[in-house]
């Protein structure tokens, strides 16, 4: 199932390469823009985009998606490359003190962090041991007793929330 995935990849790329030069009109922005969405596609899930894939529906699904992430302010490509192009073009970025350490992980960390406690104690936990490299649903449910398709919308429902409070937060951030 993986193979028509890749398969579909191999056979539209160029073809969204083209497409994303169309819509960014930069051959390096559409680079950026085109590999954007294709590890945001490879990062959902498997069945979905396989599902997709073996339909022939993902060169639409990819063209849709690389005109919107070009075009909505909260993408990641528009979060990465363009928010800041734009303050390095309008002067308000020292491109000397550019290559300096890079704090927006320490930053976003420290949002997940204040995110995760303002949740409810078992949220929080199952977050905590989540962000953990070695977590399994699995393990987690055999040591506990929870469900695992319990524990799936628990994490799943807790992630949606932080998502909808960060976008506010860009959002809020953006407007002033």
């Amino acid at each position: 199932m993986q193979d028509c995935v890749s398969h579909e990849i191999s056979r539209y790329y160029d073809a969204w390469k083209k497409k994303a030069v169309g819509i960014t009109r930069d051959k390096n922005k559409a680079d950026d823009l085109l590999h954007t969405v294709i590890a945001r596609l490879l990062d959902r899930a498997d069945d979905e985009i396989t599902q997709r894939a073996c339909n022939g529906k993902l060169n639409a699904y990819v063209c849709r998606a690389m005109w919107l992430s070009y075009h909505s302010n909260t993408s990641d490509y528009h979060v990465l490359f363009r928010k800041y192009q734009q303050r390095i073009d309008a002067g308000d970025v020292d491109d000397q003190k550019s290559d300096d350490v890079f704090d927006g992980p320490r930053i976003d960390g420290e949002y997940l962090y204040s995110y995760i406690l303002r949740m409810n104690e078992h949220d929080a936990i199952l977050l905590r041991l989540y962000s953990q490299p070695d977590f399994s649903y699995h393990e987690l449910s055999k040591h506990t007793g929870i469900p695992v398709m319990y524990l799936y919308k628990a994490v799943n429902n807790a992630l949606n929330r932080i998502r909808k409070n960060a976008k506010f937060q860009r959002t809020s951030e953006d407007s002033q």
